[in-house]
């Protein structure tokens, strides 16, 4: 156990390999700090499960912008997950160079690297679902 931790302190976890910064015409983003290579597992957000009874009020909500389809159809019934990292904040892209793969025994969300990510790079990933709204892309 993390020293912290014992010491009943909560003390975050740096992610050396991204980090949020402006994305331009988009509010926040994330962004590579270090090269990423395919494959890499950028980050395993934990996960708080939304039944599927509560999705419909969240969807009237701002949590509506930020959490992700547990189970079921992406557009329609299924439980919800809100991710407790920074995949909660990666931009749509209809050519990203990352994907979220949603861990059911764990219960995190994997954002993983499908292509090269460069320093700097805004690390995008795509929603798979009927878009809210106009894509920039």
């Amino acid at each position: 156990m993390h020293d912290a931790a014992a010491n009943g302190r909560i003390v975050p976890v740096p992610n050396h390999r991204i980090e949020v910064l402006a994305s331009p015409g988009r509010g926040r983003g994330v962004f590579a700090r270090e090269p990423i290579a395919p494959g890499t597992l950028i980050e395993a957000a934990p996960v708080i499960i939304l039944p599927a009874a509560d999705c419909p009020a969240l969807d009237r909500t701002i949590i509506y912008d930020y959490y992700f389809h547990w189970d079921g159809d992406p557009d329609g019934e299924g439980r919800g997950a809100l991710g407790l990292g920074l995949v909660t904040l990666c931009n749509h892209s209809s050519r990203p160079p990352a994907r979220v793969d949603r861990n059911h025994v764990r219960l995190t969300l994997d954002l993983i690297a499908i292509a090269q990510i460069e320093p700097g790079e805004e690390v995008t990933i795509d929603y798979g679902c009927t878009l809210w709204f106009k894509p920039r892309e």
